[in-house]
């Protein structure tokens, strides 16, 4: 028993420090970049790409559930906390939360019936996919394709309508690294557990009288909060409404990057968050303008590679390479 106990403290000292080194790097990015405005900008829509595959892990890599849908909880979170402050000068400090909340609720509205029939897998991904089309139509047929714009308001510091874009920047790298300890504490708990049971079989998990149904349920819920969450950041970043918050592909590419990371690991997943984007960013501003769409090709490709020649994702990169440190 003592031994067990000193190894948990031996662990919770070990990622505190592996999220406080965390922090630091992200802290120095843009000194590193020399606060150019345009590389910052880069940075920041990395950071929320990162911020999303992290929340996405809880679900699709904690419970292994193949979930479509991050797009729609994060543009509920936007645009909710955006029409609160376009039209009622609601700061976004609380707007989002709001956001966040009204996430959770439509994500208990699907989620309930989803589970309590027992649908998965594919058809599962197909359900969450539908959901952001749907999502998507409804903000039109409200609002139609008229974009809201909000305007600059004082102080900034209230309703977070900064003019530089590092300000940004921080604050989605600090939700990052609050998803990760998110992350860290579920993975540790009873949840994680049931959760790790569930990904790996299922029917074996409710056979040991786990209640598949609601501990997938809070890991949805979880997930699409915290997502809300970011998107209440990212609304006061673009500063646009529109119902093309709500992209059948950004909820794809989530999820892909997530698998290529590795599911269940949370370092592999933010590390092909990182990679992945910077690398979408890189080429569409390198070969994209001179022809068009190629950038999407040669993303393709190696993701491809990455399939074929670590189908278990980058999480077991980031294993050899903390073996070959510790043997060192």
């Amino acid at each position: 028993m003592p031994g067990t106990l000193s190894k948990k403290l031996a662990l919770t000292k070990e990622r505190l420090y592996s999220l406080v080194g965390l922090a630091i790097v992200l802290a120095l990015v843009p000194v590193f970049l020399g606060f150019n405005f345009y590389y910052v900008l880069l940075a920041t829509n990395v950071m929320l790409a990162a911020s999303l595959v992290a929340a996405w892990n809880i679900i699709g890599g904690y419970a292994g559930q193949l979930d479509l849908a991050a797009s729609a909880y994060m543009a509920l979170g936007a645009v909710i906390t955006g029409h609160l402050l376009a039209s009622f000068g609601l700061t976004p400090w609380i707007g989002m939360f709001i956001g966040a909340a009204v996430a959770v609720g439509v994500a208990v509205l699907v989620g309930y019936p989803t589970f309590r029939f027992g649908i998965k897998e594919v058809w599962y991904a197909l359900l969450t996919s539908a959901l952001v089309v749907i999502m998507m139509r409804i903000y039109y047929l409200i609002y139609g394709s008229f974009e809201t714009y909000i305007p600059h308001m004082e102080p900034e510091w209230l309703y977070l309508t900064f003019r530089r874009y590092e300000v940004y920047y921080y604050m989605l790298a600090t939700m990052l690294v609050i998803i990760i300890w998110v992350n860290l504490k579920i993975k540790d708990s009873k949840l994680g557990y049931y959760l790790a049971a569930i990904r790996e079989d299922e029917l074996a998990a409710e056979a040991l009288g786990i209640d598949v149904r609601r501990y997938k349920l809070y890991a949805l819920m979880i997930y699409a909060a915290l997502a809300g969450l970011v998107g209440g950041i990212y609304i006061t970043l673009t500063g646009i409404l529109s119902f093309r918050l709500f992209d059948p592909w950004l909820g794809i590419v989530t999820a892909v990057m997530g698998i290529v990371g590795g599911l269940g690991s949370i370092g592999g997943a933010v590390l092909a968050a990182v990679i992945l984007r910077s690398l979408e960013e890189y080429l569409r501003g390198a070969i994209g303008a001179t022809y068009p769409g190629s950038h999407l090709l040669v993303y393709g490709l190696i993701l491809i590679l990455v399939g074929v020649l670590k189908p278990e994702g980058l999480a077991s990169l980031l294993d050899y390479l903390k073996k070959k440190i510790i043997r060192r």
